[in-house]
């Protein structure tokens, strides 16, 4: 499972590169991103899965406290975005805090069959 969430974090350094390709200037900085995000599965040794699922868990988490503040700014200045704007902010933070947690061990999902 630690390896399924190092591809979610591989893949979104990636449609972070291709999205600011398309958007705006190609950086160096992007490729940075991808490849410390692979580090863990190149490497893959477990005090780097959780080192780096720490990392993420908690920029996770800040994601969705910023998504969350936001959400309570703008309905206090009666500017309520789409739901679709915050919803999309709520599931990106929640799915990268599980893939984090997943890294760092506190979530285990066993994915072995069992044969009867």
């Amino acid at each position: 499972m630690k390896k399924i969430a190092s591809f979610y974090f591989i893949g979104l350094a990636v449609l972070n590169l291709i999205m600011d390709s398309l958007h705006s200037k190609f950086s160096f900085f992007d490729v940075i991103f991808i490849i410390l995000a692979g580090l863990p599965f190149l490497i893959d040794k477990k005090w780097l899965y959780q080192l780096f699922g720490g990392l993420v868990s908690m920029v996770g988490l800040y994601i969705m406290l910023a998504v969350f503040v936001s959400n309570v700014k703008d309905v206090q200045q009666d500017q309520v975005q789409a739901l679709w704007a915050y919803g999309m902010g709520y599931v990106i933070s929640l799915v990268t805090l599980f893939f984090g947690m997943v890294m760092t061990g506190f979530v285990g999902i066993n994915l072995k069959k069992s044969i009867i």
